[in-house]
Formats: C-alpha cells, sequence, structure tokens
C-alpha cells in the first residue's frame, strides 16, 4: 500500500478512436453475419450481394482497388495507434504548489469563470468573455466607458490576481482586450 495519493490532472481516455474502431467492427461483423446466415439457409449468396462478392472475389491481391484499400486501412490503423499511445491534454490545471503530498487542481473552464466574474467586478466594465488554455487566458470585456485604456488597464490586474492568486504550476499568459459599446 502506498501513501502517495493518486494524480488527480491525469490524461483523458481516448474514447473516440476506440468508438471508431467498435462502429467499424460492428457493421463488419453485422455483414458479416447477414451474408452468412443467407448462405447457410439458403445455399447461395444473397442476390443484392452476390454482383459484389463476384467482383472482389475476381480482384487479385496486387491490384491497384486492393492495394489502395490496404494502404488506406495501415494508414487508419496507425493513426488509431498514435492517438491510442499519445496522451491527450489535460483539461485541468494544477494550482497551489506546495510541499504537502497531493495535488490541487481546477479545471480550465472554472479558471475561465473566475477570471470572467473577477474582470466583470471591475469598474466601467459592462460584461466579460474568458477562455483559458494550457498557455493562455485570453479576456474580452465590454465597456460603455469612453476611456477604455483604464479599463484596460483594470482589467488586466484583475485577470492577472485572479490568476496570480491560485499559483498554477505553469502561468499562463494573459491576454486582455476591450471591446467598446454603443
Amino acid at each position: 500500500m502506498t501513501t502517495t495519493p493518486r494524480r488527480l490532472d491525469r490524461r483523458p481516455s481516448r474514447s473516440i478512436p476506440v468508438g471508431l474502431l467498435g462502429a467499424v467492427v460492428l457493421t463488419a461483423g453485422v455483414l458479416g453475419a447477414w451474408l452468412l446466415g443467407t448462405l447457410l439457409v439458403d445455399g447461395s449468396w444473397p442476390a443484392s450481394a452476390r454482383s459484389g462478392l463476384d467482383t472482389v472475389g475476381a480482384l487479385r491481391l496486387d491490384s491497384a482497388p486492393v492495394l489502395a484499400a490496404a494502404g488506406v486501412l495501415a494508414l487508419l490503423g496507425l493513426l488509431m495507434l498514435l492517438a491510442a499511445l499519445l496522451p491527450g491534454s489535460s483539461s485541468r490545471s494544477r494550482v497551489l504548489d506546495g510541499d504537502v503530498p497531493g495535488q490541487t487542481v481546477v479545471s480550465r473552464r472554472d479558471l475561465a469563470r473566475r477570471v470572467k466574474l473577477r474582470v466583470e467586478r471591475v469598474d466601467g466594465v459592462h460584461s466579460a468573455r474568458a477562455s483559458v488554455s494550457r498557455r493562455r487566458v485570453d479576456v474580452v470585456a465590454r465597456t460603455v466607458v469612453d476611456d477604455a485604456e483604464s479599463v484596460l488597464r483594470a482589467a488586466r490586474t484583475a485577470a492577472e490576481q485572479s490568476v496570480a492568486e491560485l499559483r498554477p504550476a505553469s502561468t499562463p499568459r494573459t491576454r486582455v482586450r476591450v471591446q467598446r459599446m454603443n
């Protein structure tokens, strides 16, 4: 038994490649079961699939359609393998780093909401919109004030303080823009 707590900023699972592979395999399985079931019951291939099966059966392995299909399947397999092996980006950021074992994390959406609410409290800001990526915090503050420069400085300070209070493990750059409303 270990006393080290589990990581909270783990990478997301790769459910999209697995879902795509599952859909392809399920479709192939249903098609194969239908063809085999019809062959066993009637003793011949289904009439709607007979011409396609004859065409596929007549192809040689060195023909262009077979080689193109093999290349496409190999490329799709390689892409799915890379998607499964390479971890996705985490949707959470580590904050409040210190000597205490364990982690404190906050989702990027919650960090954006925190910055947005802090910027909306600035005098002269009518509304704000914030988004957080791994490297940057983007804030757009809307104002009706004629002197947008002072609103910009106050909004930038509020956004930077909001991020700095959480002491993130990797400090993102803060970009604040002001839009003047009519």
